[in-house]
């Protein structure tokens, strides 16, 4: 496990954690899966509060990593699961760490 400071924009393959401000991501760029776990690895400052979205704690269908770098909100472009038509961006709190696990 290495820490890292971003996901590069030409990352083709690699397993990563993202911890933001309210939540932990866990990104599979080979499979292109995208997992949120709401809460997990909060942040002591409550001034964020954790939002709950659809499929939560489900593996999505990720398109593509637009930004993804420590100190700044990530841009996830990810397909609805149940109708890969839709398709919709998801904006974290601010990353806070990451973590390339494979």
């Amino acid at each position: 496990m290495v820490q890292v400071t971003e996901i590069p924009a030409a990352a083709g393959a690699g397993v990563f954690t993202v911890v933001t401000q309210t939540s932990t991501y866990l990104i599979d760029l080979a499979e292109k899966t995208l997992l949120r776990a709401p809460g997990v690895g909060r942040n002591e400052d409550v001034t964020w509060e954790v939002s709950e979205l659809r499929r939560d704690s489900e593996d999505i269908p990720l398109l593509d990593v637009r930004t993804c770098r420590v100190g700044e909100p990530a841009q996830f472009w990810v397909s609805a699961v149940d109708d890969p038509d839709v398709r919709t961006w998801r904006i974290t709190t601010p990353v806070v760490a990451i973590e390339r696990i494979d």
